[in-house]
């Protein structure tokens, strides 16, 4: 008896931990005009090793600080899906120097020399 509750807390916590952390994440706030994305979200954070090249007001954030749930990482689309100050870069945007996907994501492409930087490349339709 005590092996499976011992098991099933191991199971839990675990799910709970990777809830901070994500191995994949669909993108798909456009949906409604371009298909989702699916992104690699380990993989582009093992290549950051900083959660803030991405999560940008978060800048101290490691996947160890993630996965130990010592704070609450926000999603790109908490603040920019719905942006309060025109001035902020739309998640609703389809241009590539308006949405923040686009903007974040194929700047670093381009800058690295590696990844899509075309839009089927990152939204795949069927």
């Amino acid at each position: 008896m005590r092996r499976g509750a011992y098991f099933l807390l191991v199971v839990l916590t675990a799910t709970f931990a990777l809830a901070h952390y994500p191995e994949k994440i669909k993108i798909d706030e456009a949906q409604s005009r371009q298909p989702a994305v699916n992104f690699d979200h380990a993989k582009h954070g093992e290549r950051a090793k900083n959660c803030g090249a991405c999560h940008h007001t978060q800048k101290d954030i490691t996947k160890e600080i993630a996965l130990a749930n010592k704070v609450d990482v926000k999603k790109c689309a908490t603040c920019h899906l719905n942006p309060a100050n025109a001035d902020m870069p739309s998640a609703r945007e389809m241009s590539l120097t308006r949405n923040p996907y686009h903007i974040r994501c194929i700047g670093c492409h381009k800058e690295e020399k590696k990844g899509p930087t075309v839009c089927n490349q990152c939204h795949v339709k069927g």
